[in-house]
């Protein structure tokens, strides 16, 4: 991606932010800076260099009523992609996108409906233990149903003949229900109380992305490029389960992470 049009991605992205975190605190909601949005805070006080995404977290329960209320009260120059806003989209996070743009992934569908810029919203789901059989099977069963719901809406992508055996066989079952499968599947620990949030859908897999609840709780603020916003209580300990002791040294280009996305279209407003 050229560095002009990475600039002006990131300056929508970043407005997009803007928008989020004040519904959030109009309505009370936590969040979290997590991922390389929160890497890039600690080691760069913003994006880091050559990376083009945002990502945030909240708890569950945070999750589901932002979900809800920011249908309505986002500006209307952002739209809300999830299950309940789109039948063809399979992920168990909220992206919310950029009116008028366009930012298609390599991994994008042609059913997507909307390709905008945008940043990523993840739920912390409760769990009890961080170990076990029970936590394992469980863990292990969403990443499987989630790369089904990846290959079910892909479906145009090369596959290997068992994957598309396996399609055949399921074709009659929509994606939308196995998605509201998934999404109650990952809320099957209710209780407050647990001691572990888990981040399903990250892909970093959800062994590393289990951890105790004291790391998050009681955010604190940091600066992310000029402005303030909320981040785990326990950032460096996060971080450096996430991304090794070594997280502050600045990565080699061969380990660089970048969507490089297939199209990239911005309007007006976003140039301006």
């Amino acid at each position: 991606m050229q560095t002009n049009v990475l600039e002006q991605v990131k300056r929508v992205e970043l407005s997009i932010l803007v928008d989020v975190a004040a519904l959030c605190d109009k309505h009370d909601l936590t969040y979290y800076l997590i991922g390389g949005t929160l890497l890039g805070a600690i080691r760069h006080d913003g994006f880091i260099p050559w990376d083009d995404d945002i990502d945030i977290a909240m708890p569950r329960k945070d999750f589901e009523t932002f979900q809800k209320i920011a249908q309505t009260e986002l500006p209307e120059s952002l739209f809300l992609h999830y299950g309940t806003t789109d039948p063809d989209y399979y992920l168990p996070i909220i992206k919310i996108k950029k009116n008028g743009t366009i930012f298609e992934e390599q991994s994008s569908s042609s059913s997507i409906k909307h390709k905008g810029i945008f940043i990523d919203i993840f739920p912390l789901d409760n769990a009890t233990k961080n170990t076990g059989f029970r936590f394992h099977t469980k863990g292990m069963l969403i990443k499987q149903i989630k790369n089904y719901l990846f290959l079910k809406i892909n479906q145009e992508k090369q596959l290997s003949p068992l994957k598309k055996a396996i399609l055949n066989l399921t074709k009659p079952i929509p994606a939308s229900f196995v998605f509201q499968l998934l999404t109650k599947y990952m809320q099957t620990e209710t209780s407050e109380d647990a001691p572990f949030y888990v981040n399903y859908g990250s892909q970093y897999g959800y062994k590393k992305q289990t951890m105790p609840k004291e790391m998050y709780d009681a955010p604190s603020k940091t600066t992310f490029e000029g402005q303030l916003f909320k981040i785990p209580r326990e950032t460096p300990q996060l971080l450096e389960r996430i991304y090794g002791k070594n997280y502050m040294e600045i990565s080699p280009a061969s380990k660089r992470i970048t969507h490089n996305p297939k199209r990239i279209q911005l309007n007006e407003e976003c140039m301006a």
